[in-house]
């Protein structure tokens, strides 16, 4: 091992033994020693990670922290993994995830050829586990060979703002799914309630401290990492609202309360049950609120027509008419109403009556994401690394500003 890992790739996991299993086979099977591996299991049985745990630990890359005697809440679970930490960046992904550990020779590249680097982020493919396939589907990789530097001043308006006409707001510049340096990870803490995660909204929590405490950002096109979605995953619950109420009361419970009710909720209707652009919507509150930010003028109006985007995302008819009705209610509720004119629901469309596109399109490939009988995330990414450019020809150069996905 080095002295220091260049990066640290943690993966936190409660009661989804068997994929967090495959993931560290699949993450040990890079060989490189300068990264580190943190696993957090948070399970209701410690036995079972326990013993699959024994004979790897020891490999000199693998810090194991076990279930312990109550169940920790999604906040405690992760920050132990950063307190474990030691490497230079840190990275944290799901248990049914993967990550190319080999971006960290992108990542010193990068800083050979710029000194600081703060965050590195990537683009990610996307993943549904068999067993969690209502329909076909396709994974979109992306082609181009660029890395950008980013000015964070435009990022951080995009993310609060609710910029562009997408479904969430610009966030691809935290740890999950990319890299932070341990040195911002640092000053979190210290700024911020004196621990690296502290709402239970972790992922979206990173990203709202980020934008205020990093300033060297970079973002490469190519993915490096796969988001996968097995069946007990949160968001395979997400756009079926039965499931969703489910894992919303477990969730919930491991908190310790109802979220929805915390004062910064107050003038805010805007359950979490109403799906991610609720969610996230919730935990940008939440921060500005905690921390004395004023929020950005206008994102309102863009809030209103991400949320009327993202009611098509939902699984089935019935699904998408209770959302539709949960937004409608809520923006009727808020402010008196100002912006329930601006939430317009696109069209619900039938899963079964989407085609299926496969080939080149705007400088993306798009695959079944079961070729070649594929069955985990790395077996996926593995497979469409051969089809993308090498991260030693990506181009470093300084490129103007990127709206990255």
């Amino acid at each position: 091992m080095f002295a220091q890992p260049k990066l640290t790739i943690c993966v936190p996991s409660r009661n989804r033994q068997r994929y967090f299993q495959e993931t560290i086979r699949s993450q040990l099977m890079n060989l490189r020693t300068d990264v580190e591996y943190v696993f957090a299991d948070n399970s209701d049985d410690a036995l079972i990670m326990n013993g699959f745990m024994e004979d790897l630990l020891a490999d000199p890359r693998v810090k194991y922290l076990p279930s312990v005697d109550r169940v920790l809440s999604m906040v405690e679970n992760w920050d132990r993994c950063v307190e474990a930490a030691t490497g230079e960046f840190i990275c944290m992904i799901g248990d049914d995830d993967y990550v190319d550990a080999d971006v960290a020779s992108l990542i010193a590249r990068t800083q050979t050829e710029y000194s600081s680097v703060d965050v590195f982020a990537w683009s990610r493919l996307t993943y549904n586990w068999p067993g969690n396939r209502p329909t076909r589907c396709n994974v979109a990789a992306p082609l181009s060979t660029i890395v950008h530097r980013l000015p964070r001043a435009p990022l951080y308006q995009e993310f609060f703002s609710w910029k562009g006409s997408k479904t969430t707001p610009n966030m691809a510049f935290g740890f999950y799914h990319s890299a932070v340096s341990k040195r911002v990870m640092d000053k979190i803490k210290a700024k911020f309630g004196g621990k690296y995660c502290e709402y239970p909204v972790v992922d979206f929590e990173n990203v709202c401290k980020v934008l205020v405490t990093a300033e060297h950002v970079f973002y490469a096109e190519r993915p490096f990492s796969v988001l996968g979605s097995c069946a007990e995953s949160n968001s395979a619950r997400l756009n079926q609202i039965d499931k969703a109420k489910e894992q919303h009361a477990a969730f919930m419970k491991e908190v310790g309360r109802n979220i929805d009710e915390d004062p910064h909720m107050k003038d805010f209707p805007f359950p979490s049950m109403l799906g991610l652009a609720a969610c996230i919507a919730q935990t940008q509150r939440w921060f500005l609120t905690q921390y004395g930010y004023s929020p950005m003028t206008g994102w309102e109006v863009n809030f209103a027509k991400a949320c009327g985007i993202s009611c098509s995302k939902m699984a089935g008819r019935a699904d998408y008419d209770k959302t539709v009705a949960g937004y409608r209610a809520a923006f009727g509720k808020w402010k008196g109403g100002k912006y329930l004119k601006h939430f317009q629901p696109a069209d619900y469309v039938e899963i079964a009556d989407a085609a299926l596109f496969t080939g080149v399109s705007n400088n993306h490939l798009y695959l079944d994401e079961n070729i070649g009988g594929v069955q985990t995330p790395a077996e996926l990414y593995h497979l469409v690394d051969q089809m993308l450019s090498p991260q030693d020809a990506l181009d470093l150069k300084s490129h103007a500003h990127f709206k990255a996905a």
